[in-house]
């Protein structure tokens, strides 16, 4: 079955290249000047076949890549388009207290992103990990290196950790403490 699958494939390749052997094999015989065995002849032919399905191979794999890179194309398109629209509404007001109300607003949210994107401090199941007890280790692998670290004046707590952040844009920077009595958790206060 699979022979006469190769066969009929080869077959139908010698049909296809049959014009083109037509005007091939008389400049062949024009050019040597001699006559050639029909050994040698099949041999040309199957040299001629091997490298026409080779290129129609190329073909192929370059048609495949074609459509890929016309998928992305269109999808970067897409992305483009969205992106170009999500921002034709984006105005800035030309009344100066709503224009001054805009950009605080901007940047209390930039702060806020960049406050969420400092560290696992920032995210509240983070916060709900801390108890009693905890080693600073446990506590530096939990929420991340604090922003600032303090000794206490309060006889009943070493250290403290501090992190701080504007976490829900409001313009207000929120604060969260864990406090140390030889290096345990002796009390908290989450920023959420």
């Amino acid at each position: 079955m699979l022979d006469h699958h190769n066969e009929s494939c080869h077959l139908e390749k010698m049909r296809k290249l049959l014009p083109l052997l037509l005007c091939i094999v008389p400049f062949t015989f024009m050019l040597a000047g001699e006559s050639v065995s029909n050994a040698e002849l099949s041999r040309k032919l199957d040299l001629i076949i091997n490298k026409v399905g080779g290129l129609e191979k190329r073909v192929s794999q370059l048609e495949t890549e074609n459509k890929e890179i016309k998928k992305e194309v269109k999808s970067a398109a897409k992305s483009a388009e969205l992106a170009n629209s999500a921002t034709k509404d984006l105005s800035i007001p030309d009344d100066p207290t709503e224009k001054q109300s805009f950009f605080n607003k901007l940047k209390n949210e930039i702060y806020s992103e960049k406050a969420k994107d400092s560290g696992p401090w920032a995210h509240k199941e983070n916060w709900s990990i801390i108890r009693n007890n905890l080693t600073r280790y446990q506590v530096r692998d939990t929420l991340g290196d604090p922003h600032e670290v303090t000794q206490s004046i309060n006889p009943r707590i070493g250290q403290v950790y501090r992190y701080s952040g504007d976490l829900n844009a409001d313009g207000k920077e929120d604060v969260g403490i864990v406090n140390f009595f030889r290096d345990r958790v002796v009390s908290y206060k989450s920023p959420f």
